[in-house]
């Protein structure tokens, strides 16, 4: 019984963390019908951006915890503000297939660049922002003073994105000039392992339940605030305007835009809440797991998109409900077939890492549409 308590809330855990996930492949693939596989990595910056704020701005614990959660989930919507605006909306009207591509070549490019930057490398990055500012720049004065390369006079040139465009690269430039000594001081390798200070958010707190069972601060803090924004998601889509949009998208993204919606507009937005919750959800692994590499968010990505699938893709609740049993489904696997690591990677075991997949292919093969998911309707 004491066993089956334990890993009972290790899972429910590591399950809200692959339901906020998740979520931002079940809302993109609704309303897009595109399985944006950077979620992963979205993840991965979500824990890292939360690493260097903490480590930068020491703060008291409270307000640490807040700014170290909210700040990465507001990077991680910019981000994926700039996903949609880059690499996804040019492909809207070209073949599933593209945009599917263009998803993996984004995770991997993401991945291969934190992976690079490291003391060495970032007044390299540096410089390669500055110069793109100084190209972008030179395009529009080339277009607007000789018209050289020759457009339509109707496409003409939007003066102030292109001047938020430029500012963005320079300030991103001026910041990773200045990230060098940052770098060596936060002593982050590039790929290699880094520990996240949990002991700057947190001093650890353990509470009986059952036995030898207990519970820390540190697990209620993290299943509160992935439930509290669960809810906060369900609410926006099914009690606000901007959730009848993206339903409404979901069913007829053409009557939408008869009616004078920008589904544009709605699709950016999907994309900004959906990576805000991957961000989440990294900052929240790190504090569970405190480590950071560049590739920790490529396993929880595969996991998260299996557990959207299993709980129903394209359905909000589908990917809560799949997430939690992913997470128990994992956590009890661990109990089983502990690891042959030691203690000190009691988290990982084959096992573990299998039974994920093993789920996918039961699904596939006895209900491809998920739990909560609908058969495709035939038209007659």
């Amino acid at each position: 019984m004491e066993v089956f308590l334990s890993q009972f809330i290790f899972g429910i855990q590591r399950g809200t963390i692959y339901a906020l996930i998740a979520l931002g492949y079940t809302m993109v693939y609704g309303v897009v019908r595109l399985i944006n596989f950077a979620y992963g990595e979205v993840f991965m910056l979500g824990a890292l951006f939360s690493f260097f704020i903490i480590q930068l701005m020491p703060l008291p614990p409270v307000l640490n915890v807040i700014v170290a959660l909210l700040v990465p989930m507001a990077l991680c919507a910019i981000l994926g503000l700039a996903m949609d605006t880059v690499a996804y909306k040019p492909l809207r009207a070209k073949p599933r297939l593209a945009a599917l591509i263009t998803a993996i070549g984004v995770s991997f490019f993401l991945s291969n660049l934190v992976s690079y930057i490291g003391p060495d490398s970032v007044r390299t990055v540096s410089v390669l922002l500055f110069a793109t500012a100084g190209l972008v720049i030179l395009m529009t004065l080339s277009q607007k003073l000789f018209n050289f390369p020759k457009v339509p006079k109707s496409t003409g040139i939007n003066w102030l994105k292109r001047s938020i465009m430029v500012g963005s690269l320079c300030l991103l430039g001026a910041v990773a000039w200045i990230a060098k000594p940052a770098l060596a001081l936060l002593r982050w390798k590039g790929s290699s392992f880094t520990a996240f200070p949990v002991d700057k958010l947190f001093e650890v707190v353990k509470y009986p339940i059952f036995g030898s069972v207990y519970i820390t601060n540190v697990q209620i803090v993290i299943i509160i605030v992935a439930v509290v924004l669960m809810v906060a998601l369900s609410f926006l889509v099914n009690r606000t305007m901007l959730g009848m949009a993206m339903r409404a998208s979901k069913n007829n993204k053409e009557a939408v835009s008869l009616m004078g919606i920008n589904v544009n507009s709605v699709i950016a937005f999907t994309f900004i809440i959906g990576t805000a919750l991957a961000g989440a959800a990294g900052v929240l692994s790190a504090i569970t797991y405190p480590r950071i590499t560049a590739f920790m968010g490529i396993q929880p990505g595969l996991k998260a998109f299996i557990a959207a699938v299993l709980g129903g893709i394209g359905s909000i609740e589908g990917a809560m409900v799949g997430g939690i049993i992913m997470g128990l489904a994992e956590q009890f696997a661990i109990g089983l077939a502990p690891s042959s690591f030691g203690a000190a990677h009691i988290d990982f075991t084959p096992l573990a890492e299998g039974i994920s997949f093993a789920i996918l292919i039961v699904v596939l093969l006895l209900r491809p549409q998920g739990i909560f998911g609908e058969p495709p309707q035939d038209k007659v």
